[in-house]
């Protein structure tokens, strides 16, 4: 055997026997909402084949999302700054099945699974990595969401009652943390909560910071409701300049952890942001969502709670401040204030 396995053998019959198969390993290297979305593979395998001793290997920046997962035995962290950690933890290991989730061609997910040295992998089937899997899913058909494009490879497999909510699992410590900040911030108005995050990942994607600041000024002099604005690792700083600037200022929340922040928003009535892996964190927690996309495909990625808005602004600056406005108010309306 070689430093990675070579091509797999060839395809077992369909569907697949699990009584044969012990340990599963799954891997989705990518960024926060791509993990989230990944959540109801684990709990579909799960309450499926109880059996399953079930691995998730993940960048190493995303593994809190995945922590107190009753479904996942263990979480493999992959650091794209020291790639040779995760290949001698996945060569002491002798899986037995492999699902790459990713439906786009990724280097990496296909490093990972031939590191695996699974028996069987499954993955979308691309030219670049057709010989190293055995069971390949066409990526061609309707679009759909990425929750269902991960889960297509489990009904490939004959595998049924699929789980398709993307869940969370939280600790104690987490949840008394967010219930005191909770107890800090809310005012004893029953107006609800709109929580927003305005920064992105990529400057070009984002809705412009002078429209957010219309939108929480509105409804702040107008007492529509409390304003809560969170922030991103390394935005702290030019938030709290912008904020000090304003003439009605929303509540500035400290730095929080990815599960932190879900729980927060579990707790608010409305998250305004931008097409950003936080959208993804509600969507967990079955909360609505305003959220403005300047790039993305709205069927693959958008918010999957009923009640949310989703506004496209897909050129430099067409999505006015009171269509954003007016889609939250709507939104209020049909959703009741948080006691």
């Amino acid at each position: 055997m070689g430093m990675c396995a070579g091509k797999a053998s060839d395809p077992p019959e369909l569907p697949l026997d699990f009584s044969t198969i012990k340990t599963v390993l799954v891997i989705r290297p990518d960024r926060l909402g791509d993990v989230v979305l990944s959540t109801p593979v684990y709990e579909t395998l799960k309450n499926a084949f109880p059996h399953l001793d079930i691995t998730v290997v993940t960048e190493s920046s995303q593994a809190e999302l995945l922590a107190d997962n009753p479904n996942i035995s263990r979480v493999l962290t992959y650091s794209p700054t020291q790639p040779l950690n995760i290949f001698r933890q996945l060569k002491e290991e002798h899986f037995d099945l492999t699902l790459t989730l990713n439906k786009k061609f990724s280097g990496t997910a296909t490093f990972l699974s031939l590191c695996s040295d699974a028996k069987i992998r499954v993955g979308y089937d691309h030219p670049e990595n057709a010989w190293s899997q055995n069971i390949r899913v066409s990526p061609d058909g309707p679009p759909r969401h990425e929750t269902e494009n991960n889960l297509e490879l489990l009904r490939v497999l004959g595998i049924q009652g699929i789980h398709n909510k993307p869940q969370l699992y939280f600790n104690d410590t987490e949840m008394q943390k967010i219930t005191r900040i909770i107890q800090q911030l809310r005012n004893p108005s029953d107006r609800p909560v709109i929580l927003v995050k305005c920064g992105t990942r990529i400057a070009k994607w984002g809705w412009r910071w002078k429209k957010f600041k219309f939108v929480i000024e509105y409804l702040l002099k107008m007492k529509k409701a409390q304003v809560w604005l969170i922030s991103g690792p390394g935005e702290e700083t030019e938030l709290q300049t912008a904020v000090s600037a304003m003439e009605y200022k929303p509540q500035l929340l400290p730095l929080l952890t990815a599960k932190e922040l879900a729980l927060l928003i579990q707790e608010c009535n409305v998250l305004l942001c931008n097409h950003t892996g936080i959208m993804h964190l509600a969507s967990a927690v079955d909360k609505p969502v305003c959220v403005i996309f300047k790039h993305g495909e709205v069927k693959r990625w958008g918010p999957l709670n009923s009640d949310s808005i989703v506004l496209e602004e897909r050129d430099e600056d067409s999505l006015s401040p009171d269509t954003v406005l007016n889609a939250i108010l709507e939104m209020l309306n049909t959703n009741s204030p948080l006691p």
